[in-house]
């Protein structure tokens, strides 16, 4: 496409919902262009060759810069590089689909999921990710990213979860602004699970122009907290994966992996009623930040219920702004 096409397409009043654009690496493009004008012309050989592709790449740039200037806010760039073409094509797929129930939102859903700790959140926010196709946007999967990558990091971050400190928002804030600006979430809209939860994260949203279609606060006492984390959840060191006692059918056969499951040192009792301390001090300021969109739900229920009740207030539009 051209700039010229591009504008075409304006005064037409043709504006595509999705425009997304797959980049790959200039040295790739490059190669398949000279397999396709020796395909062409095979005369073409050596640095004629060379050139005709490159003037072709450059050509298509140029073009390409002057069609995100006219399509800059419907853009979304994929990088594809690297990528097989069934991977490529399931992204696609997931950027363009239409929701699985006939009264879904037409506007991607926009969910924000919050509670005191071992409320359950991560598990309905994999359900609403699944059940909508939006994006699970975990804080503390992105900070463990981040803290694979960065030693400084990794070590701030398991000092404040090892007394049961809140994460710092300078580590937090950068890299929640950073996953939202990207194209999916963008595209297909998201759940974000357990943020924010003080005063200047919400300012981040604010100042990020980011409005909610949905706010769940999941109620629970402090005891429920403690029972949850402190007594039923276990993690197999060697894997990573977490374990409930409560659910026995997904506990590990092997005795084995049972004998070497661990509670971890940020879910101790004290930890957990830190950290419940705070969610208190804080869920307030919460409530009134978020009321035109607060959906209260108490954890005690069953886990398929509350999951019901959060999708039909999504699909009925019930606090969409």
């Amino acid at each position: 496409m051209t700039k010229v096409q591009a504008l075409a397409l304006q005064r037409l009043k043709v504006i595509p919902d999705k425009f997304i654009h797959l980049n790959i690496r200039a040295e790739s493009s490059i190669h398949h262009l000279k397999q396709q004008a020796y395909k062409h012309n095979p005369q073409l050989y050596g640095d004629e060759l060379d050139q005709t592709a490159l003037q072709i790449y450059s050509e298509y740039e140029m073009n390409m810069n002057a069609v995100r200037a006219s399509f800059k806010q419907f853009i979304f760039e994929y990088n594809a590089a690297d990528k097989a073409v069934s991977d490529v094509t399931k992204d696609l797929a997931r950027m363009l689909r239409l929701r699985y129930k006939d009264d879904a939102p037409r506007r991607p859903p926009r969910v924000i999921l919050l509670g005191p700790p071992g409320a359950g959140r991560s598990t309905q926010a994999k359900v609403l990710a699944n059940t909508f196709g939006v994006v699970n946007v975990s804080p503390m999967e992105l900070l463990k990213a981040e803290a694979e990558r960065n030693p400084g990091i990794k070590l701030k971050v398991r000092e404040s979860l090892e007394k049961g400190d809140p994460i710092p928002d300078e580590i937090m804030l950068r890299l929640v602004d950073a996953r939202l600006r990207q194209s999916d979430c963008r595209v297909n809209g998201w759940v974000l699970d357990g943020f924010p939860e003080n005063e200047a994260q919400v300012n981040l949203l604010r100042a990020m122009r980011i409005k909610p279609s949905l706010v769940v606060i999941f109620e629970q006492p402090v005891e429920n907290s403690v029972t949850n984390l402190s007594v039923n959840k276990k993690v197999d060191p060697q894997t990573g994966i977490f374990y409930n006692d409560l659910d026995t059918e997904n506990m590990p056969k092997s005795e084995i992996v049972k004998s070497r499951l661990i509670h971890l040192p940020e879910d101790s009792e004290a930890n957990v009623r830190k950290r419940y301390v705070a969610w208190n001090a804080n869920i307030s300021n919460l409530e009134e930040a978020f009321k035109n969109v607060l959906l209260s739900c108490p954890s005690d229920k069953h886990s398929e219920s509350i999951a019901e009740t959060i999708a039909d207030a999504i699909q009925n539009n019930a606090f969409d702004n």
